[in-house]
């Protein structure tokens, strides 16, 4: 079981761990042939509870137009009115979940991840008060849930199949939960800080 402290500590320097380089140089690939990448931020909200960490989750609508139906971690694109990425996944976060963060409560960050639907994303690593109120933003989120930091870094439930697309082999990572799925860039960035809390360490 990976302990608290350390999975903090492990923010206090820069990341050393990157995603899957292949596959994200093509994904860079074609959007920058066609377009340029829109910046975005995610809150990874953890929660201390009685046997440990939980990490905050939702499940965005299926109306919207990216990723509909899909676990993700609170967040959206960086709006001119922010200061920074940091303020843009504070914001994002209570407006989709009333969850309150402050800058003081951010640990670090992973590296930026480049998707599909044109957007590269920074996660941000947060505490928050166990207290929260969670209320989903109907036009954003479908439901608000709690999973066990331990269980999705655990290697053992991190699954990855590979994919053929256009003649390009595509690593595809996927976490099952209870009654959801984790996948997509969601679970890319769970294997992520999976390998740097576990690299060198075992």
């Amino acid at each position: 079981m990976v302990g608290q402290q350390q999975i903090l500590s492990r923010f206090l320097l820069a990341p050393s761990q990157q995603y899957d380089q292949n596959h994200q140089d093509r994904i860079r690939q074609h959007w920058e042939d066609t377009y340029r990448f829109k910046q975005a931020a995610v809150l990874i909200p953890l929660v201390h509870r009685e046997n440990g960490l939980n990490v905050v989750l939702t499940r965005r609508a299926k109306h919207l137009k990216h990723h509909p139906g899909q676990i993700a971690f609170p967040g959206g694109r960086f709006e001119p009115t922010d200061e920074d990425l940091i303020a843009t996944a504070i914001r994002e976060t209570f407006e989709e979940t009333n969850i309150t963060c402050s800058r003081n409560d951010v640990h670090g960050c992973l590296s930026t991840l480049p998707t599909m639907s044109g957007y590269m994303v920074t996660p941000f690593i947060a505490t928050i008060d166990s207290d929260y109120t969670p209320i989903a933003d109907p036009n954003e989120v479908d439901c608000i849930f709690e999973a066990p930091l331990n269980h999705l870094l655990n290697p053992n439930n991190i699954c990855q199949y590979e994919f053929l697309i256009n003649g390009n082999n595509h690593s595809v990572y996927h976490i099952p939960f209870e009654d959801y799925s984790i996948w997509g860039a969601t679970a890319q960035m769970i294997k992520l800080l999976s390998d740097q809390i576990w690299h060198d360490d075992l």
